[in-house]
C-alpha cells in the first residue's frame, strides 16, 4: 500500500465526518448546553403508595399485627387503610414530579428495619418516607 493510500483514506473519512455536521442549528452549536427534558427519573406517585403499602403490610404481619383483633383484620384491609392514608401524603398536588426512586428505596428498606416494639401509627415518624424527603423537586432543592 502506498503511503498516500495510508493517509488519504483516513483522512478522507475523518473530513467526511466532521463535515456531516456543518449544518447544525445554532440550539446545537458547538459550546451550547442544552438540556433535553431534563429526565430525571421518577416513580408515580400511586406506585409509590403502592409500595409503600406494600412494605407497611409485610412489617405488621412480621409484627403479628393482622388477624382477628389486632390492628388490621386482613391483609387487604391493611393495604386498604395504608394506602387511603398515604394518597393524602403523596398526591400530584403536594407532589407533582413525582417520587423519588433512591428516596423510595431508603422509604421500604427503614420500613422493613422498624423493631416490632416500635409502634408504626404514623410513617411520617420515619424521617425517610416524610413527603418532603420522598417528593421530587424540579429544581433539585429539597
Amino acid at each position: 500500500m502506498s503511503s498516500f493510500t495510508r493517509y488519504a483514506v483516513p483522512f478522507a473519512c475523518c473530513m467526511a465526518l466532521v463535515g456531516c455536521d456543518r449544518e447544525r442549528s445554532p440550539e446545537h452549536s458547538p459550546g451550547t448546553t442544552t438540556v433535553t427534558g431534563a429526565n430525571v427519573p421518577s416513580v408515580a406517585n400511586a406506585t409509590a403508595v403502592g409500595r409503600i403499602a406494600d412494605a407497611r403490610c409485610a412489617r405488621e404481619a412480621t409484627c403479628n399485627n393482622i388477624g382477628t383483633e389486632k390492628a388490621y383484620a386482613t391483609t387487604g384491609v391493611c393495604a386498604q387503610k395504608i394506602r387511603a392514608d398515604m394518597r393524602d401524603d403523596l398526591n400530584a398536588a403536594d407532589c407533582p414530579a413525582g417520587v423519588a426512586p433512591k428516596e423510595l428505596d431508603a422509604c421500604v428498606a427503614a420500613i422493613k428495619a422498624e423493631n416490632c416494639n416500635d409502634p408504626l401509627d404514623k410513617l411520617e415518624r420515619i424521617t425517610a418516607c416524610r413527603t418532603s424527603a420522598l417528593c421530587l423537586h424540579p429544581s433539585g432543592a429539597r
